[in-house]
């Protein structure tokens, strides 16, 4: 598969949304310091932020805008003023916005379905308008992993039958756009939930061959290749195996250690650079090979206010955090992007 669609295989997620007043690092800083990391394409949470979608446009970076879960009941009932304000956006923005994410995670089942019946309509209406204005802005929608029913082994890959009929309308939608299917992947949260079962090397790309798996004629040397096959298995039986995977968030917090063990800077440093190196390799998995897989890391900054339900670590995805005596933002470690 190449990419035709994102300016480099690495891309990074922004949001300044939780972080605490005063400590929010200024659109023009944090486009500088993306730009300097060698990254070209840029997540972003939300559509409005215009000051940061134009400071990025101006250091030459792709922005991919989100529509939040709370817009998508409005652009489901084809709200002129909400889906006017996303294409102004998007028209504005042209040659900086290749694509929009329509929801995010809004299939989580923390939302209690409260999206669920909305997300279909709402990517239609969006992808007509596009359409009507004469963009050429792709759609997609950044799933969570728990669409998955069967993720292990890799072959018996399937769908949450609840979720089932909505995300293969999603994939129709997204197959006609000649867009891309996202999704969210953390090994962490695997591996803290299931200690016994999930290898920490396993999860770091440093797995030894007795902590391999094997799958019939596939053997899994690491947890992502697992789990991206699992999903690329369900798209193949269903008729979308040809939609490329994008991997829009994955990443490693690097705290609190003493909470969470697993959860250090060292961890972090080594999931995300072997991470990188994997999806820019061209070796692709096991079942789909030879491809370099778009892949955004989780994420570019702490967020220090960032809700807690999931865990304290929640506030600790960035690879650059805050340093107070500094009023800057320094890196935790580094990587070579």
């Amino acid at each position: 598969m190449k990419n035709l669609i994102f300016n480099s295989t690495i891309g990074v997620n922004f949001s300044n949304t939780f972080q605490s007043t005063g400590k929010q690092v200024s659109a023009t800083k944090a486009a500088a310091q993306i730009k300097a990391t060698g990254v070209k394409t840029v997540k972003m949470f939300t559509y409005n932020q215009t000051d940061c979608i134009s400071a990025f446009a101006k250091e030459g970076l792709q922005v991919l805008v989100d529509i939040p879960n709370g817009d998508l009941k409005a652009c489901a009932n084809n709200d002129t003023t909400t889906i006017n304000a996303i294409i102004k956006v998007l028209s504005d923005y042209s040659t900086t916005i290749p694509m929009i994410c329509v929801g995010n995670e809004p299939l989580g089942s923390w939302w209690g379905n409260e999206f669920t019946g909305d997300l279909v309509s709402a990517l239609k209406n969006i992808k007509s308008a596009i359409a009507k204005k004469g963009l050429t802005t792709k759609v997609t929608v950044p799933f969570n992993y728990a669409i998955m029913g069967s993720s292990y082994p890799p072959s018996a890959g399937a769908f949450n039958g609840s979720l089932k009929d909505t995300i293969l309308d999603v994939c129709a939608i997204l197959k006609a756009d000649n867009s891309v299917f996202m999704v969210n992947v953390y090994p962490f949260i695997t591996q803290k939930n299931q200690p016994n079962n999930v290898h920490l090397d396993y999860c770091l790309f440093t797995a030894g061959e007795k902590h391999w798996v094997h799958d019939g004629s596939y053997t899994y040397k690491n947890i992502f290749d697992a789990m991206y096959d699992a999903l690329y298995v369900a798209l193949g039986n269903n008729g979308y195996g040809s939609l490329p995977i994008v991997i829009g968030e994955a990443g490693w917090p690097t705290g609190p250690s003493a909470t969470y063990t697993t959860a250090t800077k060292a961890n972090a440093q080594m999931f995300n650079q072997n991470l990188i190196n994997h999806c820019k390799s061209g070796n692709g998995t096991p079942r789909n090979s030879n491809v370099k897989i778009p892949c955004f890391i989780f994420e570019m900054y702490d967020e220090d206010k960032k809700p807690t339900d999931a865990g304290f670590f929640e506030q600790h995805w960035g690879v650059y955090g805050y340093n107070a005596t500094k009023n800057d933002y320094e890196a935790k470690y580094l990587l070579t992007w």
